[in-house]
């Protein structure tokens, strides 16, 4: 708990910054309160991410610049990239929630917000495109492309990946 001097013996400029100081609920003042917002919002993000992926390979196929995504799509199964997708997430805010007291962890899940967000502004204007266009040119455009990525809408794929 922050103890702020007694407000009638400070000047103005003081008396302002407690008064904000004073404004912020409780809970946002401690950080492993912070770090669990910021991890929550980084699942998320990370499940909205997921979806939009799923949805836009699987019905019309797209480019995935990350390479270890690419190599999970590779087996032609939404089930199999899910489900490292979620793994993936769960150690990243599992170690953030587990070192959620220190400095570290606060930067950490800041930075991932950060990354995020900026992938969630990213997929705005890529649906914004998308929609602009039709099908055919996305396919045509992309032969070739080893970043380019389509999946079968099977959830588990073809059925020699998955015994």
């Amino acid at each position: 708990m922050i103890n702020l001097p007694d407000p009638d013996n400070m000047d103005t400029g003081v008396k302002s910054a407690c008064s904000i100081i004073r404004a912020i609920p409780l809970p946002f003042l401690d950080r492993s309160f912070r770090v669990i917002v910021l991890i929550t919002l980084i699942a998320a993000m990370s499940m909205v991410d997921l979806y939009l992926t799923i949805l836009y390979i699987t019905h019309w196929g797209m480019n995935e610049v990350n390479p270890l995504a690419r190599a999970m799509m590779e087996y032609q199964s939404p089930a199999i990239l899910g489900l490292w997708k979620v793994a993936t997430v769960t150690l990243g805010v599992g170690i953030l929630a587990m070192i959620r007291r220190k400095r570290s962890a606060e930067l950490g899940a800041w930075v991932g917000c950060l990354i995020l967000g900026l992938l969630m502004t990213h997929w705005v204007s890529y649906i914004n495109e998308h929609s602009r266009i039709t099908d055919g040119p996305i396919q045509i455009d992309a032969m070739g492309d080893p970043s380019f990525v389509f999946m079968e809408s099977d959830l588990l794929g073809p059925s020699s990946v998955i015994p």
